[in-house]
């Protein structure tokens, strides 16, 4: 006779059955730090380092008038917080800072700037902003502008205030890049960089974990392949698949979003095609290091959090303080934002994107590296 099993609710059994879970949960280390870390990592993160009101912008300072009044204008702009005056010699530095990144204003204070406001002539000030991320610029642009109107009040000499009138200077203000404010193209490129690392990271990560699960990778291990053999052919199918799914939100970009695409249509791929196979090579790694899928989910979100908070995708890089920039220049989801916007929206060529290529560049050997020795032929 086969023996009927009790439906009545046991607590014994029940708390027997929570005491083995909690057993297993304890021997899953990886997963029980990410529980304390992960919550930990975003509270920190968006608590210290995510900031939308970018302060002490870099900005690069030609001052061609040695007089009084020309000084009373750069006292009154840093005296904002917004501006962080850098003194340079020539418009070709200020130009070449401009298009590395290095500064996001460029304020021109012409020679008889002083002269014409004592005669009344109303000189004009050119200030040139970065404005692909109108968020950035904007609330710096107000504050200029409110400033130029009140320094008259409170900051030339007592001689001069009734003489001059807030009316006197003229600000001459070029958003550069993108002058209409349009806020897709800082997103975008963002999210083409998100979504790519999102998905090929996460996918070769479960990928080869969940083959080491079903015992399928036993076939490979017993093989004469290599290690650079096994990695390189299961990166291969997943490079395609980057290569397609960037081909296809590009065009979603320029022909659904209205992104402009001024730069080098190659250079951009050769861009797109670094950061895919360095995204496979970290889901290789994470797959390495992880003993299940649940492992390899939790370390790939890990990854993807200070990816997507720290690169300049949800805040400004140049708001965020010291400690979350230095962070945020080991992630390569940072110079891949830099460069697509570089090509895309400023036409930049090879030469101009070379301080952030080669950082790009040298995290893509130090991954696959990385990935190289940490993917194992033998089963532990």
């Amino acid at each position: 006779m086969l023996k009927t099993i009790s439906t009545n609710f046991s607590f014994l059994r029940w708390i027997g059955v929570v005491i083995k879970e909690i057993h297993e949960l304890r021997r899953d280390k990886i997963s029980m730090a990410m529980v304390v870390i992960t919550p930990l990592l975003q509270l920190t993160i968006l608590g210290y380092a995510v900031n939308m009101d970018a302060r002490n912008i870099p900005t690069a300072l030609l001052n061609y008038d040695t007089e009084q009044l020309s000084q009373v204008f750069v006292s009154a702009a840093q005296n904002t917080g917004y501006f962080s005056m850098i003194p340079v010699e020539s418009e070709i530095e200020a130009r070449s800072a401009f298009v590395r990144g290095n500064v996001i204003f460029i304020i021109t204070i012409p020679q008889d700037f002083t002269h014409k406001m004592l005669r009344g002539e109303k000189p004009q000030i050119l200030i040139q902003g970065d404005a692909i991320d109108p968020l950035t610029i904007g609330n710096a642009l107000s504050a200029v502008t409110k400033a130029a109107r009140t320094m008259f009040q409170h900051d030339l000499p007592p001689s001069l205030r009734n003489e001059l009138k807030p009316d006197d200077i003229e600000l001459v203000i070029h958003r550069m890049f993108n002058p209409e404010g349009i806020t897709q193209y800082n997103t975008i490129p963002g999210i083409i960089g998100s979504i790519l690392s999102t998905t090929l990271v996460l996918m070769t990560a479960l990928a080869i974990t969940r083959e080491r699960e079903s015992g399928a990778i036993e076939n490979l291990l017993i093989s004469p392949l290599t290690s650079f053999e096994v990695i390189t052919g299961k990166i291969i199918p997943y490079v395609l698949i980057g290569i397609f799914q960037s081909l296809l939100i590009l065009l979603c970009a320029v022909y659904l979003f209205d992104i402009p695409l001024l730069g080098s249509v190659p250079l951009l791929f050769f861009v797109l095609f670094i950061y895919v196979f360095l995204c496979l090579s970290i889901g290789i790694t994470i797959s390495s290091l992880a003993q299940n899928q649940l492992q390899a989910l939790q370390m790939s979100s890990f990854y993807f959090i200070p990816s997507v908070m720290l690169s300049g995708f949800i805040s400004p890089f140049i708001s965020m303080p010291l400690w979350a920039q230095w962070i945020g220049s080991c992630l390569p989801l940072t110079y891949f934002i830099r460069l697509t916007k570089g090509i895309m929206l400023k036409g930049y060529g090879f030469s101009d994107l070379l301080t952030d290529l080669l950082p790009l560049g040298l995290l893509t050997l130090i991954v696959v590296g990385i990935a190289l020795k940490s993917f194992r032929k033998t089963l532990d």
